[in-house]
């Protein structure tokens, strides 16, 4: 949990056609979330948890929690990763939403410079160029190409 209030995103996956109609919802009951575009099965509520729990029992919200199975609670992403995920979906116009995670791991950095500054990630190199890779747990994950003098070694 990042926040002292006990607010945390918690993942969620709703029904294919759903997502515009959850959004509306949350929206009208002032419930922060995020629900990638391009993925509209996940959803995400940045919420303290009994609040995130009432809205699925009472029906307010048509999903289905995801559970961390260490844990045996619901999944709680952390708020960084969640912030530089948003970040990247939302500003970037080539962004590529990833589900698939069998591509290679690199190294851990953090943007220096640039319009994603900031912004901490692995760093990948493929024959199309390096990419700044950016994960939400293992649920998803997005990449943009970027030039490695924009980024710094992260530990």
């Amino acid at each position: 949990m990042d926040n002292r209030d006990g607010t945390c995103w918690f993942a969620a996956r709703t029904r294919n056609g759903q997502s515009k109609k959850i959004s509306r919802r949350l929206t009208e009951l002032g419930v922060d979330h995020f629900i990638p575009d391009t993925y509209s099965t996940m959803l995400f509520l940045h919420t303290v948890k009994p609040h995130a729990l009432s809205l699925v029992n009472s029906g307010e919200i048509n999903a289905r929690f995801m559970i961390d199975h260490a844990t045996r609670t619901l999944l709680e992403v952390p708020d960084k990763q969640m912030e530089d995920f948003i970040r990247i979906v939302r500003d970037i116009p080539d962004a590529e939403l990833l589900e698939d995670f069998s591509f290679a791991k690199g190294d851990h950095v953090e943007v220096v410079r640039g319009p994603l500054k900031g912004i901490e990630g692995d760093i990948v190199d493929t024959a199309e160029g390096a990419f700044l890779t950016v994960r939400v747990l293992t649920l998803l994950g997005a990449r943009v190409r970027i030039n490695r003098k924009f980024v710094v070694p992260k530990a």
